[in-house]
């Protein structure tokens, strides 16, 4: 007769909580470009979003850009407004070629972001490339796309240490064309609950074999 009340404890314990997505876009809205991308002119395009009242993980992001033949690392950077502070994320550099036609590129970082606070999400060829520039066109799209944030760049070169030590320019206006797919951090009870769950578990296995 206990069985089942241990069985409805344990499927408490095992339910995942459901926690809320979000989705960031400003993709059905672009209608421009920006050029060129790479060294040794602008080196580093980037968008700045902002997190509510709960932490997020930052599950993938995307930009939409043509003619691209470059190398170049996706990064996440913790914003102070006017340059990145702490680098939380940094791909393996990669060189991917693009045609005429606009191609959507996502990295999936799967990085916790701090409630109420800024973030960058950039591609750089920022200490890959010497001399070598590619023009190519980015997605671009209104100021009103976005509230959040805005698009971001810097005139770096190849030099990597102006990420962190050197003031963005943030005076262009609009926004990437972008897209970031955020969702709740678990929260502590989860893991709880999980771990209980767990210890029933090994405590009706031992009394299985004690029978």
């Amino acid at each position: 007769m206990k069985f089942p009340a241990l069985g409805f404890v344990l499927t408490l314990a095992f339910t995942p909580a459901v926690h809320a997505a979000t989705t960031i876009s400003t993709i059905d809205q672009w209608d421009g470009e920006v050029s060129p991308f790479g060294t040794p002119d602008t080196a580093t395009y980037g968008q700045t979003i902002t997190i509510g009242d709960q932490d997020q993980v930052l599950q993938s992001f995307s930009f939409i850009l043509s003619d691209l033949n470059a190398a170049f690392t996706i990064e996440v950077g913790s914003w102070t407004g006017s340059r990145v502070d702490e680098i939380l994320y940094q791909s393996d550099p990669f060189r991917f070629s693009a045609s005429s036609e606009y191609t959507e590129i996502t990295a999936y970082p799967s990085v916790t972001l701090q409630a109420n606070n800024q973030y960058v999400l950039y591609f750089t060829t920022s200490g890959i490339q010497e001399g070598v520039e590619s023009t190519n066109e980015w997605g671009f799209a209104p100021d009103t796309a976005y509230e959040g944030g805005t698009f971001v760049y810097l005139n770096n070169g190849n030099d990597r240490s102006q990420l962190t030590g050197a003031p963005w320019v943030t005076t262009l206006g609009g926004d990437l064309a972008f897209s970031a797919n955020l969702a709740a951090v678990p929260e502590p009870a989860t893991y709880g609950m999980l771990l209980a769950g767990i210890g029933l578990l090994g405590g009706v296995a031992r009394r299985r074999k004690m029978v």
